[in-house]
């Protein structure tokens, strides 16, 4: 099995794009990506918008491999209706969304997720809801949890948990738990035992305003059990990498990772490269260039026609 992350928050976007190979099947998880409208009181900076159009560009290319592309929930740095991400990708491919009517918030059902499926209707081959389904391509195994809430706040939505199995080999993504605040997160982790586990992290950033301190330690507690419990590599990456002190807030699980011979790491360092964290130092690129920046209009079509 192949994991490849497309684009993190430490590969310097909001996203948490991957695509897993096996010897059966090729899978793309939540192609898209976006970008804080405001962080710090100020707009994107240029870097983050170039960043941002060069790995729409990677998941455009990388879509064109996939036989399979999953959308666990819709929040636009998940799913994209043409906007960044070309509706295209999604021709001919065997789809498996968040089921867009249950279990679902009123915003995603009223307006994101027929949004989204008004746009890409005629182009799969097939769509399906995901929640509790179990799909068997050759000897691999891709199988959906249940809705779970969307961190320990409901009003956020619900998310569909995804595992891929082939072998004695299972990764898992968690899509949006922020970092598994309630017990009800991990038991999809607890019955899939993957060796591989992408989980998002929790909401640190937003301490005492979006995150409650007794929601952030239920987390980092839960961090800390998946490690016990047998994951050989945990990528802990996408809303605690807009945290500068993700290191200190992660602490604690980084230390059971090394008593276990685990390894706890970001989606770069996966990939054998330093992270590239760009909104959580907005402040310091304005500091170093006034660039204020708009993601091109175009850019989708532009993707779509192979330009530039």
């Amino acid at each position: 099995m192949e994991i490849q992350p497309l684009a993190f928050e430490s590969l310097g976007v909001r996203s948490q794009a991957t695509f897993i190979e096996t010897k059966d099947v090729r899978i793309l998880v939540d192609p898209a990506v976006s970008l804080a409208p405001r962080r710090y009181g100020l707009p994107p900076h240029q870097k983050e918008v170039d960043r941002l159009t060069e790995l729409a560009k990677v998941i455009t290319e990388k879509a064109k491999e996939a036989d399979v592309i999953i959308v666990t929930h819709y929040h636009y740095d998940h799913h994209d209706p043409g906007f960044i991400i070309p509706k295209e990708i999604y021709k001919n491919k065997k789809v498996f969304i968040k089921d867009p009517k249950e279990n679902i918030n009123l915003s995603q059902k009223r307006v994101r997720a027929p949004k989204f499926l008004n746009s890409i209707h005629g182009l799969p081959e097939s769509i399906e809801s995901a929640e509790g389904k179990e799909i068997q391509i050759g000897s691999t195994k891709i199988i959906f949890s249940q809705a779970v809430p969307h961190g320990a706040d409901e009003r956020l939505g619900y998310v569909v948990q995804v595992a891929v199995k082939d072998g004695d080999q299972a990764a898992l993504i968690t899509s949006d738990i922020e970092g598994a605040p309630r017990n009800m997160h991990l038991e999809f982790t607890l019955k899939v035992k993957p060796n591989v586990i992408i989980i998002d992290g929790p909401l640190s950033y937003l301490l005492g305003y979006a995150l409650k301190q007794e929601d952030l330690d239920n987390s980092i507690k839960n961090l800390e059990r998946v490690v016990k419990e047998g994951a050989e590599t945990m990528i802990v990456d996408h809303h605690v990498l807009r945290d500068l002190n993700y290191k200190t807030v992660l602490s604690n699980v980084y230390e059971i990772a090394r008593s276990v011979n685990a390894k706890v790491i970001t989606a770069a360092e996966f990939l054998n490269t330093d992270p590239l964290i760009l909104e959580a130092r907005r402040r310091e690129l304005f500091k170093e260039e006034n660039k204020p920046a708009r993601i091109p209009r175009n850019l989708a079509q532009l993707l779509t026609s192979g330009g530039q």
